[in-house]
C-alpha cells in the first residue's frame, strides 16, 4: 500500500498496510523480541485506531501534516530513518524525520507474532536522542540500491 486513506475504513473493519522489511525483522529480533517476529507477517489497521490515531492530531503542527503523515503510515514502516523497540510492551517503532519533526509509527507485536498498527504522533528530538542513549532506537541509512544499514553503536556497526 502506498499510501493509506480513511476512505478505506468505510467498507473495511481493517486493512493490510504492508510488512515489516526483512532487514528489521533480523534485527528486531536479535535486540529484544527474542525471535517473536516472522517474515511477510502482514500489519493489520483495525478501523477503531483510526480513531486514537486522530486524539494525537493536535499534537501534530498542522492539520495538514497530521493528514500527510497519516497518509505516509505504510512509507514510514517501510522506509524510516529510526527504528525501536519498547523494551517492555513488545512492539517496534518506525521513526521517520520530517520537517519540524520525528513522526513514530507504533506496532505492537503480539506472542503469536502478529502485528498490528497502534499508533502515530510526534516525536521530540530529547525523547528520541534518550531512546538512541538507552540502546532501543537505531539510526537507519540506506545504501544506493535502498537496502537499510542499521547503525547500531553498540556493536560498531
Amino acid at each position: 500500500m502506498d499510501k493509506l486513506d480513511k476512505k478505506i475504513f468505510e467498507t473495511n473493519k481493517y486493512v493490510n498496510i504492508g510488512t515489516i522489511r526483512a532487514e528489521f525483522v533480523d534485527f528486531f529480533n536479535t535486540h529484544g523480541l527474542n525471535n517473536t517476529l516472522k517474515y511477510n507477517t502482514p500489519i493489520i489497521f483495525w478501523k477503531d485506531r483510526v480513531a486514537h490515531t486522530d486524539e494525537h492530531k493536535n499534537d501534530f503542527m498542522s492539520d495538514i501534516m497530521y493528514q500527510i503523515c497519516f497518509e505516509e503510515i505504510p512509507k514510514i514502516i517501510y522506509c524510516p530513518n529510526y527504528i525501536s523497540v519498547h523494551p517492555k510492551e513488545k512492539s517496534v517503532s518506525f521513526i521517520r524525520d520530517y520537517t519540524s519533526s520525528h513522526i513514530n509509527v507504533a506496532i505492537r507485536v503480539t506472542v503469536s507474532g502478529a502485528l498490528a498498527y497502534r499508533t502515530m504522533y510526534p516525536l521530540l528530538d530529547a525523547t528520541l536522542t534518550h531512546y538512541i542513549d538507552k540502546g532501543h532506537a537505531w539510526k537507519v541509512e540506506y545504501d544506493d540500491d535502498g537496502t537499510p544499514i542499521i547503525i547500531d553503536k553498540t556493536n560498531n556497526k
